[in-house]
């Protein structure tokens, strides 16, 4: 073996084995917060402040699904080959998610109470633009190259997404954008596959979680999700036809804070309480794999993507919603048209 097929081997090791160590057994998911306060305080905020985190930690991992979604640029593998050759995609993904549908009661006397928030099969979508960028061709390897590097860049845009009672609604604009690179193993050639290793750092539009049941409010506002996504993918195109595959790591976070207001009657007297629970925090790890497939349409390709996002330590909640697990698994998917030039 050469020195430089050794660099190659090297390389691909040690980014299986770090995706290999992230076995869904092995993942965790924790949420955290500041102290839940109650105005005036002669109530208690325990049953609102424990609902706000189980909503939190119950949307935070499918709205980071759907920002990581699986290949950093859609149908491609391998790098492009250096400057000035280029790649982009359009697409909208969407995460087959759960959004809760039940109006349920929110108590300010006493713990913590458990509810059924239930849940409704609501698709969660995410358009986005994507582009890979040349930026070193590499070094020469028998039928390709090796060691090829691509910038990546993209941006996203979040809609409002609205369930029952629950509504997930974007701020300022409701646009994000995101960064990476890419760098190759193999560039794909007449008779070699694409092979390449990338990291892309990824932002949610900033989004409040609103639900209202009854007359009360209860308001997950300013909610970030960030998601930091490795990936290794592999590649082939036949003709017009093309074929991808990779699988990938995911760490996502998520900040926000609480707002509820509460009516009560109170010795026979309406009141308004607020509660409030500032520096909500999440974080978990899972394990995602994908497929691609695409069509060549003269200089676009038409390219579709099935993936599925592992499910990460089960998360204990006070709150039920309908028999589904806290970060669990869910399946995602992309359809989109790209460029290559």
């Amino acid at each position: 073996m050469s020195a430089r097929q050794r660099r190659v081997a090297g390389l691909t090791a040690v980014v299986f084995t770090a995706i290999g160590a992230g076995q869904p057994s092995s993942l965790a998911a924790q949420t955290t917060s500041g102290p839940c306060t109650v105005t005036p305080g002669v109530v208690s905020g325990a049953d609102a402040c424990q609902k706000g985190r189980d909503l939190f930690g119950f949307v935070v991992p499918q709205i980071g699904i759907a920002v990581s979604s699986g290949n950093p640029v859609l149908g491609e593998g391998g790098t492009l080959g250096g400057w000035p050759k280029r790649a982009f995609s359009f697409r909208v993904s969407a995460v087959d998610g759960q959004l809760p549908k039940n109006s349920v009661p929110i108590s300010v006397t006493g713990s913590a109470v458990g509810s059924d928030f239930g849940a409704a099969r609501t698709p969660i979508p995410l358009p986005s633009a994507d582009a890979a960028i040349g930026v070193f061709p590499g070094i020469p390897l028998g039928l390709t190259n090796t060691l090829g590097v691509d910038v990546l860049l993209g941006a996203s845009y979040l809609p409002t997404v609205k369930e029952s009672k629950f509504e997930v609604a974007p701020k300022d604009g409701g646009f994000a954008f995101q960064y990476g690179v890419r760098v190759g193993a193999l560039q794909e050639s007449s008779f070699i596959p694409g092979l390449s290793v990338s990291y892309m750092r990824r932002k949610m539009p900033t989004v409040d979680l609103g639900y209202t049941p009854n007359n009360d409010t209860l308001t997950v506002t300013g909610t970030s999700v960030t998601s930091n996504a490795l990936r290794i993918v592999a590649s082939k195109r036949f003709a017009i036809f093309g074929i991808a595959a990779g699988v990938g790591r995911d760490e996502i976070e998520g900040s926000a804070s609480l707002r509820a207001s509460v009516n009560e009657t109170v010795l026979g007297a309406n009141q308004r309480f607020l509660v409030e629970l500032p520096d909500l925090r999440y974080t978990t790890k899972r394990n995602t794999a994908f497929v691609n497939a695409s069509l060549g349409l003269g200089l676009a390709r038409l390219v579709g993507e099935y993936g599925w996002s592992s499910e990460g330590t089960v998360r204990e909640t006070v709150n039920q919603f309908g028999g589904r697990k806290a970060d669990e698994g869910y399946r995602y998917g992309s359809l989109g048209i790209a460029f290559r030039f």
